[in-house]
C-alpha cells in the first residue's frame, strides 16, 4: 500500500512537473515575442524617423528636424542644410496664417495657403517613401547619407531579443510585417500658437500642444498633424488604425511590425504571432538665429506726404498706387555681381497671382512673410503683429555734412538708417536700428529674387534739397555743379530666402547672408567707392538697366541713370565704375556683402544673417552749369557800360542749369 501511495504521488508530482515546465516554456515564449516584437517596431520607428527626402519647395524634408549638421545636405556652397521636420511645416503654415490673419493682410495669408498646399505635396512624397521602406529589401537615406533599411532593422533587432529561454524556437524567416498607419489622440512635439489669445477646435490641442490626427480648424481651413512624438515609444496595437477618419489629408507615421515566431516541441510545430507598434520621433529644433529682416533707408526716411515711419507704412497706399509696379528679377549663374557668371534674369515666379502688375507693397509683403516663416513654429503672434507699429528710431546723428570731408557748398542731408528686426529664443521679436551708409552693397544670392520699383513714392520728402556748388565727376566732369535731393524714392528688395532647398535654392540654398550690420553690435566697415578701375579680373555689363524688360522703367527724363562717379552713382543699387568712355558694373567683391566661403555647420545657424534687405534709394538730380560774362548795355542807347574806375566793360554773370541724370549718393 505504500509503495503504490507513493508510486501515485510520485506520478502526480511528475505530472504537475510536467505542466510547470510547459507553463513556464509558454510563458518564457510569449514574453520572448513580446520583447521581440517591442523591439522590432521600435527599430523600424528609428529608421522612419530618420529617412529623409529631398523636395522641391522646402529642401530637406522627414518626420524629425535636424539641424545643419548632416553631410549629406550639403549645398552649393559646401556647408551643411537643415532638415525640416513633417509636422513642423505643417505648424508654420499655420501660425504663419494666423499672423496674417490678425495683421489683416490677406496676401500673406495667401502665401501662408501656397505653403500648406505645398506641405501636403511634400507630405505625400515622404509618405510615399515611408510606405516603400516598410517592404522587406528597400532602403532609403540619413541626414548624413547613410543608407537605411527599416525592413532588416526590424527583422534584425527581433533575431537580437530572442532570449532561447524555451527550447526549440525561431523566427520563422521572412515572416515580418511592416505597416504604417494612425492612432487618435496621441500629442505631438508642436507647441500651439504662443501670443495668440484665440483657441482652436475641441480635441484638436491638448496641453499646449497639437494633437495628431484630429483636424485643426481655422478660418475655413484645416490643418492636421502626423503621428510624431517628442521621443519614440511604444503605443497600444489595440488603437492602431489603417488610417485615421475625418481628417481631409494624412501621413500615416505610426508602425505596426508583426512576426511569426515557430515552436518546436518534440516535433509538435506551432507557429504564434505577436505584434506591436511605435511612435517615430522628432528632435525639435529651436532655431537659435532664424535671420533678421532689414528696411534701411540709406539717404534717410521718406518723411514726406508719403511717410515710412514704421514696418506697416511698407504695405500702405503710397506703394500700392497704379504706378508703383515693380521689376521681379533673379540671380542666375552664381551670386549677382561677384560671379564672374552670374546675370540677372527675369524671375516668372510672383506668388500672388491677385496682382498681376507686382505692386511695390506686394513685394514688402512677401519679404516681411519669407523672414516670418524662417522662425518656423516659435514666432510669437503678439509680438510679430506688435512690431509691425513699433515706430523707427531715427539715426544718429539725423543729418551729416554732404559732401563729406568739408568741402565748399557742402550741406547737411539726411543720415542713413537701417531697422533691424531679429527673433529672440522665446519667439518674441527684437528691434534695433543702426547707422547705415550706400555701401558696401547687398550681392542677390544664385536663384534668389530681386525686386526693384523705380519712384515707388513720388511724395517721399516736402521738398527737393539743392547742393550747389559742387565737384561733379565723370561722365559730367563739373568742377561747378548742382545736385537735388528730389522727393522721389525707389525701392529695393532682395530675398534671400524666397526659394529654400538644394533643388531650386542656388548654391547657398535660400539660406541667409552673412552680415556684421545684424550679426554684431559693431557697424558695418565703410567701403570706399573708386572712381575709376582698370577692369582687370573684373566683368564688366555695358547695361546699366537690365534690359528693361520690367513693367516699371525709370521715370521720364532721367537720361541713361548714369551719375555723376564717385559722389552720384548710376540709378542701380549696384557699384559702377568708369572706363574713361562708359559706365561699367563693378564686379569687386570687397564692395559688396556676400556669404563667408566655408563648409560644414553654416555660420548664420547660430548668429543671425540677412533673411531680406528692403532698401529705398532716394532720387539725386544732377545738373552740370554754365557760367557767362553777359556784357552790360546802357538801354537808352545800346552802347557798353564802361567801369568809371577801371575803364573796362561792365559785365554780369549768367548761370543756366541744365538737367543732365539722376542718380544715388555713393559715399557720405
Amino acid at each position: 500500500m505504500l509503495v503504490l501511495m507513493i508510486a501515485f504521488t510520485a506520478t502526480i508530482v511528475l505530472a504537475l512537473l510536467f505542466f510547470a515546465l510547459g507553463f513556464v516554456r509558454l510563458t518564457g515564449t510569449q514574453f520572448e515575442q513580446k520583447t521581440a516584437i517591442e523591439a522590432a517596431a521600435l527599430a523600424a520607428a528609428r529608421d522612419m524617423s530618420n529617412i529623409v527626402i529631398t523636395n522641391n519647395d522646402f529642401g530637406y524634408v522627414g518626420l524629425s528636424d535636424s539641424a545643419p549638421v548632416g553631410a549629406g545636405t550639403q549645398a552649393g556652397d559646401s556647408y551643411y542644410t537643415q532638415v525640416h521636420g513633417l509636422n513642423t511645416l505643417v505648424g508654420t503654415t499655420l501660425l504663419d496664417y494666423i499672423i496674417a490673419d490678425e495683421l489683416g493682410v490677406d496676401e500673406m495669408k495667401r502665401l501662408a495657403q501656397v505653403d500648406w498646399q505645398h506641405v501636403k505635396t511634400a507630405g505625400d512624397q515622404l509618405q510615399a517613401e515611408l510606405t516603400r521602406c516598410t517592404a522587406a529589401g528597400q532602403t532609403a537615406f540619413d541626414k548624413d547619407g547613410l543608407v537605411l533599411n527599416p525592413y532588416k532593422a526590424a527583422e534584425d533587432a527581433y533575431r537580437a531579443n530572442q532570449v532561447r529561454m524555451t527550447g526549440k524556437s525561431n523566427y520563422k524567416a521572412g515572416s515580418m510585417v511592416l505597416n504604417l498607419g494612425t492612432i487618435d489622440g496621441m500629442v505631438t512635439n508642436i507647441k500651439t500658437p504662443a501670443g495668440w489669445t484665440n483657441s482652436f477646435n475641441s480635441g484638436a490641442t491638448k496641453g499646449g500642444y497639437y494633437v495628431a490626427y484630429k483636424p485643426v480648424n481655422f478660418d475655413g481651413h484645416t490643418w492636421v498633424f502626423a503621428g510624431v512624438g517628442d521621443a519614440m515609444r511604444l503605443v497600444d496595437p489595440s488603437k492602431f488604425r489603417n488610417a485615421a477618419t475625418g481628417v481631409p489629408w494624412q501621413v500615416k507615421t505610426i508602425v505596426r511590425a508583426e512576426a511569426v515566431q515557430q515552436l518546436n516541441d518534440d516535433g509538435i510545430v506551432a507557429n504564434t504571432k505577436s505584434v506591436a507598434c511605435a511612435q517615430p520621433a522628432s528632435v525639435f529644433d529651436p532655431k537659435p538665429a532664424p535671420g533678421a529682416l532689414v528696411v534701411s533707408f540709406p539717404d534717410g526716411p521718406p518723411n514726406g506726404p508719403c511717410t515710412m515711419a514704421k514696418v506697416f507704412d511698407l504695405y500702405s497706399s503710397c506703394l500700392a498706387d497704379g504706378d508703383d509696379d515693380s521689376d521681379v528679377y533673379m540671380a542666375k549663374n552664381g551670386d549677382y555681381p561677384v560671379d564672374a557668371t552670374s546675370s540677372i534674369v527675369p524671375d516668372p515666379n510672383w506668388p500672388i497671382p491677385s496682382d498681376p502688375g507686382r505692386q511695390a507693397a506686394n513685394a514688402d509683403k512677401i519679404a516681411v512673410y519669407d523672414w516670418l516663416k524662417r522662425a518656423g513654429t516659435k514666432a510669437d503672434v503678439a509680438s510679430v503683429v506688435g512690431m509691425h507699429s513699433w515706430p523707427f528710431n531715427p539715426p544718429s546723428p539725423a543729418t551729416v555734412n554732404w559732401p563729406p570731408g568739408g568741402a565748399a557748398g557742402a550741406k547737411p542731408i539726411p543720415n542713413g538708417v537701417a531697422h533691424i528686426y531679429r527673433f529672440n529664443p522665446n519667439g518674441t521679436v527684437n528691434y534695433q536700428s543702426k547707422n547705415c551708409l550706400p555701401a558696401p552693397f547687398y550681392i542677390v544670392s544664385d536663384q534668389q529674387m530681386l525686386v526693384e520699383s523705380f519712384e515707388a513714392i513720388s511724395q517721399g520728402a516736402n521738398s527737393t534739397l539743392q547742393v550747389k556748388p559742387i565737384d561733379l565727376g565723370p561722365p559730367i566732369m563739373d568742377s561747378d555743379g548742382e545736385v537735388n535731393l528730389t522727393t522721389k524714392f525707389d525701392l529695393y528688395i532682395r530675398d534671400y530666402a524666397r526659394r529654400p532647398g538644394t533643388l531650386k535654392g542656388g548654391q547657398h540654398s535660400g539660406e541667409p547672408m552673412d552680415d556684421p550690420l545684424v550679426s554684431y553690435k559693431k557697424e558695418a566697415p565703410k567701403v570706399a567707392i573708386q572712381l575709376t578701375k582698370d577692369g582687370t579680373g573684373i566683368g564688366t555689363n555695358t547695361q546699366v538697366r537690365f534690359g528693361g524688360i520690367g513693367a516699371k522703367p525709370k521715370g521720364p527724363g532721367s537720361g541713361d541713370g548714369q551719375g555723376s562717379l564717385p559722389l552720384i552713382l548710376p540709378q542701380e543699387d549696384f557699384a559702377f565704375y568708369w572706363t574713361g568712355s562708359t559706365m561699367q558694373l563693378l564686379r569687386d567683391p570687397s564692395v559688396y556683402k556676400s556669404y563667408t566661403p566655408g563648409s560644414g555647420l553654416r555660420p548664420t545657424y547660430r548668429t543671425n544673417g540677412v533673411v531680406c534687405d528692403i532698401r529705398m534709394r532716394r532720387q539725386v538730380q544732377v545738373r552740370d552749369e554754365t557760367t557767362v560774362e553777359i556784357p552790360v548795355t546802357d538801354p537808352t542807347t545800346g552802347s557798353p557800360v564802361v567801369d568809371p574806375v577801371t575803364g573796362l566793360p561792365t559785365t554780369t554773370s549768367s548761370t543756366t542749369s541744365t538737367k543732365s541724370d539722376v542718380g544715388y549718393i555713393g559715399i557720405k
